[in-house]
């Protein structure tokens, strides 16, 4: 029997499972396919030097091509990753108020004076409710904010 103790140990890549999934779908729909575990993230694969993106948990369109591959994790970044109109974001402090969500979700504004946006937020537990000028609310991770302009000036 031959000994392997000075081998060199390479580490390879095994695939567990392949899902079945219409196309196009939901983050939502892929995070209960997969089974994913709270306070985990579904991050879909890219190629080349590019970070792997992260699947909001939300009811935003995911296209899907054949043979995709995806994983998940805890986020890397300390805080905790909520979704403003779908796109990420990492948040590291317990509250946000209404300013800071209409920045990140319009970082070019108009912001001040009289524009306004209606700002409604849910929890993944299902809570939700509106964030009005002046406000502040706990964030949790994966919460998702829904920031529209009033057109009211």
């Amino acid at each position: 029997m031959e000994d392997h103790t000075d081998s060199v140990i390479h580490e390879v890549r095994i695939h567990q499972h392949a899902y079945q999934s219409p196309t196009p779908t939901t983050g939502a729909a892929l995070y209960q396919l997969a089974n994913i575990e709270p306070g985990l993230v579904l991050f879909k694969e890219v190629e080349g030097d590019h970070e792997d993106t992260v699947v909001p948990k939300d009811d935003s369109r995911v296209h899907l091509k054949e043979d995709e591959h995806f994983h998940s994790a805890r986020p890397a970044k300390p805080g905790v990753e909520i979704f403003v109109n779908t796109k990420p974001h990492r948040w590291e402090r317990p509250k946000i108020t209404y300013k800071e969500v209409v920045e990140l979700a319009f970082p070019e504004g108009p912001h001040g004076g009289e524009i306004r946006y209606n700002v409604m937020w849910t929890k993944p537990d299902g809570q939700e409710g509106a964030l009005r000028a002046g406000q502040s609310v706990s964030v949790v991770n994966e919460m998702t904010f829904d920031v529209r302009n009033t057109d009211k000036s």
